[in-house]
């Protein structure tokens, strides 16, 4: 306690236990227990010189005469300052952990959800890319076939030029007017096949860039539950590191009961 055997001597029993204790009815109840001969065992706080703080695995038996009238009480105690107060301090840090714990998962899990929408929307616009781009590449599909068409056309209509000249040759009546027709229809023909052609290779540029840019969607979408894979497995891990950390808590709980000493004894 820190006194010597003189100071000692001169003070009672108040005087080595702090206020709030002295001052509460647990320590009315404390003496009165022992006087009415009942025995107390448990670990108690009690002030030492200078006001420190001394932890005691303490003993105190009712002391009786023959005729069992109480005489006095005697204390066994132990000092467990030393060891309380480590352990104390063990527990506290590990809920200090415990709540850091906590508060990283609130953190996590509200940037996991934010991210998340912002992954879903993504992947939202992802899926409506993949559509139009699908449906370009029908529209695109249909214009080729209609160039195709238009070629076509162009190819028989100077098969037919050709046959007007040819008959233009044979019949020497209205064989300038022949001529005519045969070469506005093959120049026509020709025009035609121009346009077809380019518009052919335009398509072909669109058409390849359409595709570019459906292989690339798809891997976006790819990328993006993929992405959402990850969130979900690391939201499922945070779930059970929250979980631990709620074990943890129980179990400082328990262990606070066992080992933290009272100040109201």
């Amino acid at each position: 306690m820190g006194y010597s055997k003189e100071e000692l001597l001169t003070m009672q029993h108040p005087d080595l236990c702090f206020d709030s204790f002295v001052n509460s009815a647990s320590y009315t109840e404390f003496w009165n227990r022992l006087l009415a001969g009942q025995p107390f065992q448990d670990q108690v706080l009690r002030k030492g010189k200078g006001d420190k703080k001394i932890y005691l695995e303490a003993n105190y038996f009712p002391l009786h005469d023959e005729t069992h009238k109480l005489t006095g009480v005697c204390k066994i105690c132990f000092d467990k300052t030393k060891s309380t107060s480590a352990i104390n301090e063990a527990l506290t840090d590990i809920t200090s952990v415990s709540d850091a714990i906590e508060q990283m998962y609130d953190s996590q899990m509200k940037h996991m959800s934010e991210t998340k929408s912002m992954m879903a929307s993504m992947q939202s616009c992802s899926t409506d890319n993949l559509e139009n781009t699908g449906a370009l590449k029908n529209d695109t599909t249909e214009i080729g076939q209609i160039t195709k068409t238009v070629h076509e056309i162009a190819y028989h209509t100077n098969i037919l030029a050709v046959n007007t000249a040819l008959q233009a040759v044979r019949s020497s009546e209205n064989s300038n007017g022949f001529s005519v027709v045969a070469k506005e229809m093959r120049k026509l023909s020709k025009d035609v096949d121009q346009s077809s052609e380019s518009i052919r290779e335009t398509l072909q540029n669109i058409l390849h860039e359409v595709e570019s840019l459906d292989k690339t969607s798809k891997q976006t979408s790819e990328q993006i539950d993929s992405a959402l894979n990850g969130f979900k497995q690391n939201q499922d891990s945070l779930y059970e590191l929250e979980a631990s950390s709620e074990k943890i808590k129980d179990n400082v709980a328990l262990l606070s009961q066992l080992f933290k000493v009272k100040h109201d004894q």
